[in-house]
């Protein structure tokens, strides 16, 4: 979010600047000729950071889509798929069926394939047949229930009662029980337990601040929206102002769409960039009768907020990494 570093953990720390630097150096020198992408180098950086230390467990995230992503020159022995929306609809089709199809191409033969999206396309099967990976789905081969403040996991091997709810969504909470299920490693419920009661994700509904509440979220898709505004809908605040930048390659309007019911006041934020929505563009997909001022940046559009906001209310900031990266960067240094 405001570290280069942050992108590779290990044990949970981030990798240091030597450790980085070094990693760096070793792929600059064996690419030769070989003309790579940022993110084909950042990738092959931090392999060369696990093969230095050597971990039991390599945790990869896919940055866009699967098929094509460079972390995907791994024959991951479990791959998992958190969700299926419309996202980078320029590289992976406008649709959910073209996208299911992308998304499985991390699958691999006779290897579990997770799937925590409710009812997946067909496609999705299909793609998995072709592959002849192990499909694990929601609804399917594992379930979860809610009941007051606790919830239940059903799975292969695992039945869970009495977990704790996390802060993160229980759809890929439950996800990623369904995963350790098949990881060859002794993982006790009380393990379990206290990983859902800590679990935080930088950036994912977090709190900043109370009196007025602010809270960050890196929202900036519709599938991601829903959630946001299902969080919202469950606030106790005197009214909502919304500080949002986005980027113009994402789904505005439908993103924007989920939210609407919950703002009460617009704090419309230009971005910086080839790919930089401007808050005019955002100001656009609004209803008419909406609230809105428009600023230059995101600090600014902040400041705004901060300034109108009383003790009682809530400022969520959301619509990008880069719209939550400078608010959290100016928390910081604040």
């Amino acid at each position: 979010m405001l570290r280069y570093n942050e992108r590779v953990k290990i044990n949970g720390c981030e990798i240091s600047d030597e450790d980085l630097c070094s990693a760096f150096g070793e792929i600059e020198q064996k690419r030769a000729e070989i003309s790579l992408t940022f993110f084909e180098f950042g990738t092959l950086a931090a392999f060369a950071v696990f093969k230095k230390y050597q971990p039991d467990v390599i945790i990869l995230e896919v940055g866009l889509g699967g098929r094509l992503d460079a972390t995907n020159i791994i024959d991951a022995d479990i791959s998992v798929i958190t969700s299926i929306d419309l996202d980078h609809c320029d590289w992976l089709g406008d649709t959910k069926e073209a996208i299911a199809v992308e998304k499985a191409g991390i699958y691999r033969s006779g290897k579990p394939a997770i799937c925590g999206e409710p009812n997946p396309p067909q496609t999705l099967y299909t793609a998995v047949e072709q592959i002849n990976a192990r499909l694990y789905a929601v609804g399917e081969q594992f379930d979860y229930q809610v009941t007051g403040d606790k919830w239940a996991f059903q799975g292969q091997h695992w039945q869970l009662k009495d977990l704790p709810v996390p802060v993160l969504p229980l759809q890929n909470a439950a996800t990623v029980l369904a995963t350790l299920e098949h990881v060859p490693l002794s993982i006790s419920q009380d393990a379990i337990c206290n990983g859902l009661s800590q679990v935080q994700l930088t950036g994912r509904f977090q709190t900043l601040q109370h009196n007025p509440t602010v809270i960050i979220d890196v929202a900036h898709n519709p599938h991601a929206a829903r959630y946001l505004a299902e969080q919202l809908n469950k606030q106790k605040a005197d009214r909502i102002l919304a500080v949002v930048g986005m980027l113009k390659d994402k789904d505005i309007e439908h993103t924007l769409q989920h939210v609407v019911p919950y703002v009460d006041i617009w704090y419309l934020a230009d971005l910086s960039g080839a790919r930089a929505a401007m808050a005019k563009d955002l100001a656009a997909v609004l209803p008419s009768k909406s609230i809105y001022t428009c600023h230059v940046n995101v600090t600014d559009a902040y400041k705004a907020a901060l300034t109108e906001a009383t003790a009682h209310d809530l400022i969520i900031v959301f619509g990008s990494f880069f719209t939550v990266a400078d608010v959290l960067a100016g928390t910081v240094q604040h």
